[in-house]
């Protein structure tokens, strides 16, 4: 565990990207990357609304999955609703999450009380409903559209959400319900659409469309 690591990318993006995902991001940065990360910094940290467009191949849907798992490892955001092109798109962008949670030994190492668990998974998602941390239950969930955080007392990311939708699904609405009854919302919302020249993804705090410029 290296806490000052963990410590600096808390609010450094770029260096949580760089830290901890060095395979994903191992070629230099363009100016137009940096710019990016600072609009997605702010939108996870302070609020706020964007869309950008890159080329096909630039890392912006690795941006947008490593922004999710950075707003709730560290309570940025409880619930995350990641949107995909189509329910495939959506559903690739989770796997893709869960793979990083499940194998990243550099998150396992300054984040355990959030990933442990799910290493100790083993990949059986029927283990979930069984699983237990001091007599008690972790409420932890790993479905094809959901991910929930270990419960876990002390934890900055306990009972973190990403929930996951095609531009065409059910978006409208989504809510989860946490294991002491409330009902939350999602505060932070990725859209990432992929047509045939460019890719675009947007970010929004708080639930609302994200309009795309």
């Amino acid at each position: 565990m290296d806490p000052l690591r963990k410590e600096r990318a808390c609010h450094d993006f770029q260096f949580f990207c760089e830290s901890y995902f060095p395979l994903t991001f191992s070629l230099p940065w363009s100016p137009d990357h940096l710019k990016v990360i600072g609009k997605i910094e702010r939108a996870v940290l302070h609020g706020g609304l964007f869309a950008m467009a890159m080329p096909r191949g630039s890392g912006k849907s690795s941006c947008a999955e490593v922004a999710c798992i950075w707003a709730l490892l560290y309570g940025h955001r409880e619930f995350v609703c990641l949107i995909g092109s189509d329910e495939g798109h959506a559903a690739d962008m989770l796997e893709s999450i869960k793979t990083e949670l499940d194998s990243n030994e550099l998150l396992l190492a300054d984040f355990p009380e959030a990933v442990y668990p799910i290493h100790c998974l083993d990949g059986i998602a029927n283990r979930c409903n069984g699983q237990l941390y001091q007599n008690q239950r972790t409420h932890i969930s790993w479905t094809a559209k959901e991910i929930v955080l270990p419960t876990i007392a002390g934890s900055q990311a306990s009972g973190g959400i990403i929930k996951v939708a095609g531009i065409t699904g059910r978006i409208r609405g989504m809510k989860s319900k946490t294991p002491d009854g409330r009902a939350v919302r999602p505060s932070l919302v990725v859209l990432d659409r992929t047509d045939s020249r460019v890719e675009r993804v947007g970010f929004a705090w708080k639930w609302g469309k994200v309009r795309e410029r």
